[in-house]
């Protein structure tokens, strides 16, 4: 663990301690926030050409390096977390930019369906559609990466699972694992003090509003429940330091015993550090990432 890493985290620790202050305090008040305005930074706007497409009432970005203009040969299909409850933030798309020049891919970067107004499902079935009518026409599936972080980690694995044909690769960061309730949620609850970023109180809105009417064990929902025969090459990142860590360690077992090819990276760190490009972890991540995407 780098010490810029151990600085932040024990500033976010102290910064939590205050009331309603903090990542904690933040994260809880943009989940009640206004999730339908999609605002992506200026900063896109350079050295990318960026694309909007309303599609079914939705909004998907396509970002690409100008240097290599309409000549992508491969597509990377980006879905940002947030618990379903949350716009993509400035991490998501900084990692897209960098993905897109020093990659060469054509970024899809999808503004899917929310909670409270849509469910898990519901965003699942635009997202399918849109990986069939608007990625497919011009890739082949083995030539598509799906990355996603926290709830999008989630969102790839259960869209892998339903599709047909499926993507040439995943990278997941830090899904949202042991979401039921009973014994699971007290794990967690065990957990909450060593998270810096995340509460329990926020995986029950989530599952109040995101999972509304979907069973908690549904592989719509939980990676646990997903049957990986057939599933692509994964790029698995994970922190120790997170309220999922317990049931992720769980999973990873889970995902040897199923005989899925895929490179797990643990860390001693917290929820999505590897999209966080100012510790070094995360820039090595990143650099995993490209080279993975590459090869």
């Amino acid at each position: 663990m780098s010490l810029i890493y151990k600085i932040a985290e024990k500033g976010c620790f102290l910064l939590n301690k205050l009331p309603g202050g903090g990542p904690k305090g933040s994260m809880s008040g943009s989940m009640s926030a206004d999730v339908q305005t999609v605002k992506i930074p200026r900063s896109m706007y350079s050295g990318l050409d960026v694309k909007e497409t309303e599609f079914e009432g939705f909004i998907y970005h396509r970002f690409r390096s100008r240097k290599t203009a309409g000549n992508c040969k491969k597509a990377i299909f980006f879905l940002p977390g947030g618990g379903g409850m949350m716009r993509a933030m400035r991490i998501h798309y900084d990692t897209a930019k960098s993905l897109a020049l020093r990659t060469g891919a054509e970024v899809f970067f999808a503004h899917y369906p929310l909670a409270p107004e849509y469910n898990v499902r519901y965003a699942l079935a635009w997202l399918e559609r849109v990986y069939y009518y608007e990625i497919l026409g011009n890739y082949n599936p083995e030539d598509i990466v799906f990355i996603g972080d926290s709830a999008g980690a989630n969102l790839i694995l259960s869209l892998t699972y339903r599709l047909k044909d499926k993507p040439g690769s995943l990278i997941v960061i830090s899904p949202a694992c042991g979401l039921e309730y009973g014994r699971n949620r007290d794990i967690r609850l065990q957990m909450e003090p060593k998270d810096p970023v995340l509460t329990v109180a926020m995986n029950d809105m989530i599952a109040e509003n995101w999972c509304r009417n979907v069973p908690l064990d549904s592989p719509d929902i939980s990676p646990e429940f997903i049957d990986y025969k057939d599933f692509p090459p994964m790029l698995f990142f994970y922190g120790t330091h997170e309220i999922f860590y317990p049931h992720v360690s769980n999973y990873v077992k889970q995902l040897e015993r199923s005989g899925v090819r895929f490179d797990a990276v643990e860390k001693p760190m917290c929820h999505d550090w590897a999209l966080v490009k100012y510790f070094p972890e995360g820039r090595e991540a990143l650099s995993r990432m490209v080279h993975w995407i590459n090869n």
